[in-house]
């Protein structure tokens, strides 16, 4: 499985913030604090959450569980840090076409 449960609570968060970005303009200028946030959030914090989740999940389901069957869960990481590259993207285009400095 691609996303579990936690995964698709946090997506279901990261629209409703992008909604807010684009129709109600919550963020208004980005400066390097965006940045450090969503890099500290998408490079470490939520693929370290999910990987957790995931694992506590797979764990509880069966007694004998051996570590390549939780092999998949590393390949979180780096959809993770797509989701953000992309997020960032967002970000950056939105804070840009509303014209402030």
């Amino acid at each position: 499985m691609l996303f579990g449960v936690f995964d698709s609570c946090v997506l279901l968060l990261i629209f409703i913030f992008n909604y807010g970005i684009w129709k109600y303009k919550i963020i208004k200028k980005c400066n390097w604090k965006i940045y450090l946030v969503a890099f500290l959030f998408f490079g470490g914090v939520i693929p370290i959450l999910s990987v957790d989740f995931e694992i506590q999940k797979a764990t509880s389901k069966t007694e004998n569980v051996d570590s390549f069957n939780l092999l998949y869960t590393y390949f979180r990481f780096p959809i993770w840090w797509f989701i953000g590259i992309l997020e960032l993207v967002f970000i950056y285009l939105q804070t840009k076409k509303s014209g402030l400095p």
